[in-house]
């Protein structure tokens, strides 16, 4: 375990990492983010704003918020009062899947969290602080490397996993949608591009779409995601690409063109950045297991 973001890979038999209350300021978040693994982060103060897939959120104390798998996502601290929060990284595989109650599994919680696209749960005070307990739990863990450590954390893990999902299931999944959008119309271009992102997207044609000049639009889009127009469009053919080729028999040629992308070197190219693979060598591998 490791409190960088960048050696998640590197532990493949214990594919978890920890980030204990850490500051965020604008200068030190990633620019863009997406990734095979699940992440739970919990805010213990500060204010900033939560890009998720296509939703904003306001972030503040008590704010867990949820992100499953090949979402993109980004923080945007607010630079005069940044956010410190901690940060579970884990791959799926770690998480207990046989089982013993049919209406329950720990994955639930991030499939409905996907399907619902409501990122954002907040916890009153009561549970902020048996989280909290949680927490410095997995750090004491992390740190004393005594026996059965790992152990200690994965189930300590699961048990937020499950106190979060009650606590979802009891109410929380209808919190308001954040209203961080610094114009009307990104939403509405967010739409446009899920509806027609197996078309070609330029920023002009978005540009025109928004009534807004294409430097204005490139500029807000930017500011407002933190992500640039190029890169977001990437990021989301990837992902759709990626869950056709696990969730299809189509050949590769035509998820391609279902993903948008011009031509089959510019997909492969495309493809191999984001995830180190060819399209066939990553459909092999991941329904291999």
């Amino acid at each position: 375990m490791t409190k960088t973001h960048n050696a998640l890979n590197h532990d493949l038999l214990f594919p978890l990492s920890f980030v204990y209350q850490d500051t965020k300021s604008p200068q030190n978040e990633l620019s863009d983010h997406m990734h095979d693994y699940y992440e739970i982060v919990y805010v213990y103060n500060g204010k900033g704003t939560f890009f998720i897939g296509d939703v904003f959120y306001d972030m503040q104390q008590g704010d867990v918020f949820l992100i499953p798998n090949n979402t993109i996502h980004r923080a945007l601290p607010n630079k005069d009062d940044p956010v410190t929060s901690t940060i579970i990284f884990f791959s799926p595989t770690l998480i207990y899947k046989d089982m013993v109650d049919d209406s329950f599994s720990y994955l639930h919680l991030f499939d409905l969290t996907k399907k619902s696209k409501t990122y954002k749960i907040s916890l009153p005070q009561k549970k902020q602080v048996k989280l909290e307990e949680q927490l410095q739990l997995i750090l004491q863990e992390t740190t004393s490397q005594s026996m059965g450590s790992r152990h200690a954390c994965l189930l300590t893990v699961h048990q937020i996993i499950l106190d979060l999902y009650r606590t979802r299931i009891n109410g929380q999944e209808d919190l308001p949608e954040g209203n961080s959008y610094s114009s009307e119309w990104i939403k509405d271009i967010f739409f446009y591009i899920n509806d027609h992102i197996d078309e070609v997207l330029t920023l002009t044609t978005l540009a025109q779409k928004a009534l807004v000049s294409p430097a204005h639009f490139s500029r807000v889009f930017k500011e407002t995601t933190g992500i640039g127009l190029i890169v977001y469009l990437n990021t989301k053919r990837i992902i759709k690409a990626k869950e056709l080729l696990l969730e299809t028999t189509h050949t590769v040629a035509t998820i391609a063109e279902m993903s948008g992308f011009e031509s089959m070197p510019q997909f492969y190219r495309t493809f191999k950045k984001y995830t180190d693979l060819t399209p066939a060598a990553f459909r092999k591998e991941n329904r291999m297991h």
